[in-house]
């Protein structure tokens, strides 16, 4: 197997914007968590993409954490870059950012790691992918925190929960 050239976190960070329409919204004009987990979801994938230039799939989802609303005719705008890369799998920060256009202020609302899986073309089985080149200290604390937290998602248990009702 072909030794994969390590690539800086910059190489295959993202930005997605989108303008929040009625359609993303619920009744009183905040749009909708899942609608913004979509776009996550997209930047994420991108993210993984452009690293692994493979077919990617969601693994899962934490720490999701809501801070504030994103309004209607707000601009979402989603930044995703990776954290920390093993042998076939990469964990991605996501957050959204939303911007009142007219006001010209910017606020956090949403963050997340999504970790996702490169996938063989062929078989559809994980691949490996290329390990990160970290540039600096703070890409050096992200990797080591992220590593802790891929060593913790391999403790809990992988099954699915049975409905009550």
């Amino acid at each position: 197997m072909t030794e994969l050239a390590p690539k800086t976190i910059a190489e295959s960070a993202v930005i997605l914007s989108e303008i929040i329409l009625p359609a993303h919204t619920n009744a009183v004009g905040n749009a909708h968590g899942g609608e913004l987990l979509k776009i996550m979801d997209s930047a994420a994938g991108a993210c993984a993409v452009k690293h692994s230039r493979s077919i990617v799939v969601t693994a899962g989802v934490d720490n999701v954490t809501f801070h504030a609303p994103v309004f209607l005719g707000n601009l979402a705008i989603c930044h995703a870059h990776l954290t920390f890369v093993s042998n076939r799998s990469m964990e991605i920060a996501v957050n959204i950012d939303a911007e009142d256009m007219l006001q010209g202020t910017r606020k956090c609302c949403l963050t997340a790691y999504f970790i996702l899986v490169a996938l063989d073309e062929k078989t559809m089985s994980p691949k490996p992918i290329a390990q990160l080149d970290l540039q600096n200290d703070a890409e050096r604390r992200e990797f080591a925190a992220g590593q802790l937290r891929m060593e913790e998602r391999k403790k809990i248990p992988r099954v699915c929960w049975l409905p009550l009702y």
